[in-house]
């Protein structure tokens, strides 16, 4: 498995994270690990860096979350509407 070497690491922020690793009775490079995989999870990537995420993703980011459904979006309540003639 591939190596990281950070190098200035501010004192306290080594010290917090020796804290954490003691009080959890981990390593300080598993600490480290846990603690960078957290903040890769919450990272805010660049459109195009996202690969996996397809029109659908970017057009259902464009939909308020209340208007979300398993059909993507809710359908609008037309119920005074005649139903469309495709004849």
């Amino acid at each position: 498995m591939p190596d990281i070497l950070l190098r200035n690491v501010p004192p306290e922020m080594k010290r917090q994270i020796e804290d954490l690793a003691h009080g959890h009775k981990r390593s300080i490079s598993s600490q480290a690990k846990l603690l960078l995989e957290r903040a890769l999870s919450q990272a805010v990537r660049p459109e195009r860096a996202r690969g996996a995420g397809g029109l659908g993703t970017r057009l259902k980011g464009l939909v308020s979350q209340e208007d979300w459904t398993d059909d993507f979006i809710q359908p609008r309540d037309h119920s005074d509407r005649a139903p469309p003639d495709f004849e």
